[in-house]
């Protein structure tokens, strides 16, 4: 039975403080009633290195707020030889010019085997290459062409393998806990005194998710205002 833990990688949480809306983490983590968790890697990516940024500062300062008062707390029982394994593995999958290409870095894994370490409900993540990784790797090549503007190549058999190493992780994006926030009625006080007000309001929240990092596209954004507008 999967424990009530859900790590989280650094891309959620930036996109919800850019988008004003770390505010509704509290009372999710309240109604999950589990552990909501980051690993060092996350840390650093949210604390230790935006603190020395002015422009960053206060951004860090939200989360080192959430994590002193226990809404995000730091596991740092990393499996570290698992991480660099398939570190290594991931990045000796696809080539450009017959040079490996880097698309995944130590620290962004550390979260993920991290959740399959605990047996954890999943991960919240944004970030695209990695979510492809593990539920649709099919799409990999042609995200890569694209990002490096050139053919690659893919060695099937390693794509396929660390795939299956990851197999079943449970995937949420930002926009889903907004989706659930707007469920449980945190954003009720936006709703504007307008024709169409719990649209205008359900759009503009993930529009601005979408604009601050989270990777998703139109045709997503207008599944989700569907379901989210239904009576």
């Amino acid at each position: 039975m999967a424990k009530k833990i859900l790590f989280f990688d650094a891309g959620p949480l930036i996109t919800l403080v850019m988008s004003r809306l770390i505010w509704i983490l509290p009372k999710l983590k309240e109604k999950y009633g589990g552990r909501f968790c980051i690993t060092p890697a996350v840390k650093m990516e949210l604390i230790t290195r935006p603190i020395t940024i002015k422009r960053f500062e206060f951004e860090a300062l939200q989360v080192m707020k959430l994590i002193k008062e226990g809404v995000l707390e730091v596991y740092d029982k990393i499996p570290q030889k698992k991480v660099d394994e398939l570190t290594k593995l991931a990045n000796n999958t696809f080539k450009l010019k017959n040079k490996n290409i880097d698309v995944i870095q130590s620290g962004e894994l550390e979260s993920v085997v991290s959740v399959l370490q605990e047996d954890a409900d999943g991960i919240v993540m944004d970030e695209r290459t990695l979510r492809l990784f593990i539920e649709n790797n099919k799409e990999m090549k042609k995200l890569l062409e694209t990002r490096f503007r050139g053919p690659i190549s893919v060695d099937k058999v390693k794509l396929n393998s660390f795939s299956e190493k990851l197999k079943g992780i449970k995937i949420i994006r930002s926009v889903e806990l907004i989706s659930v926030a707007y469920k449980l009625g945190q954003l009720d006080d936006y709703v504007p005194s307008l024709k169409k007000g719990r649209e205008t309001l359900v759009d503009s929240v993930l529009w601005t998710a979408k604009f601050n990092g989270c990777a998703i596209t139109e045709d997503e954004i207008n599944e989700i205002k569907k379901y989210l507008l239904e009576k």
